[in-house]
């Protein structure tokens, strides 16, 4: 099973064409407009499912099923309010659950951006316990535990680990926390400002079958957006 996530910065009808010979299975995109502003678009044909949330049609989080040996449904669970972490049911080839995450700045500066994934995630504590992958632009990461919040990216990463849900890149490269050698966002696309805050975190027992795992390159992607893709591959079955 092939996954990608990666903050488009817009326009994604334009630039799947840059994602599609990785063959990916499920992706998921922040910044993605709304499957209206796709009319004529030949690479709806490719699209097996399409789910969007978003307030606005031409910037939402966009979660796109490539494969139809999968099925992805919204959980029932689903709470609105945490803008913007979506809880989704994952079927077919392997069983999980997908959060997808574009974390945004709401009316109070201390909920705000991990904020919302700090209270969504315990709002929805008890679904942790299935296997799961948590994806998307968090724009957090542990250099930013100064700005007061709810929660700090600390407290998410505590959180997670208690119930054995880690970061595949961190625990691939053996990084710490906000001190990560490979970026993901490039502010106003400058080179000499790089960030880390896009993640997958998964399950223990996801983790177990990562086959690949690589963060896209700034000289290759950054004509098209200031974050880079996350590309992630695990086996098909569990005990591959």
């Amino acid at each position: 099973m092939k996954l990608v996530t990666w903050n488009a910065s817009m326009r994604f009808r334009d630039k799947i064409d840059n994602i599609i010979p990785y063959n990916a299975d499920i992706l998921v995109i922040p910044e993605c407009e709304a499957p209206e502003k796709w009319r004529g678009k030949n690479h709806l044909k490719a699209i097996n499912q399409f789910l969007w949330f978003g307030d606005n049609l031409n910037k939402g989080i966009g979660i796109l099923n490539l494969n139809d040996a999968f099925n992805i449904k919204l959980h029932p669970s689903y709470n609105k309010d945490f803008r913007y972490i979506i809880p989704l049911i994952v079927t077919g080839k392997q069983d999980f659950l997908l959060f997808a995450i574009w974390s945004q700045f709401t009316k109070s500066r201390f909920d705000s951006y991990i904020g919302q994934i700090f209270l969504a995630l315990k709002y929805y504590e008890a679904l942790l316990k299935e296997p799961c992958i948590i994806a998307g632009d968090w724009n957090s990461n542990k250099i930013f535990d100064h700005i007061k919040r709810v929660g700090t990216h600390s407290d998410v990463i505590d959180f997670l680990g208690k119930i054995n849900i880690r970061s595949t890149y961190h625990h691939l490269f053996n990084e710490e926390q906000g001190l990560e050698s490979q970026p993901t966002h490039y502010f106003r696309k400058s080179k000499s400002i790089p960030f880390h805050i896009d993640f997958i975190f998964a399950s223990e027992i996801l983790l177990k079958q990562v086959r690949n795992f690589e963060i896209g390159t700034y000289d290759e992607w950054i004509s098209f957006s200031d974050h880079m893709p996350i590309f992630m591959e695990l086996n098909s079955e569990l005990g591959d």
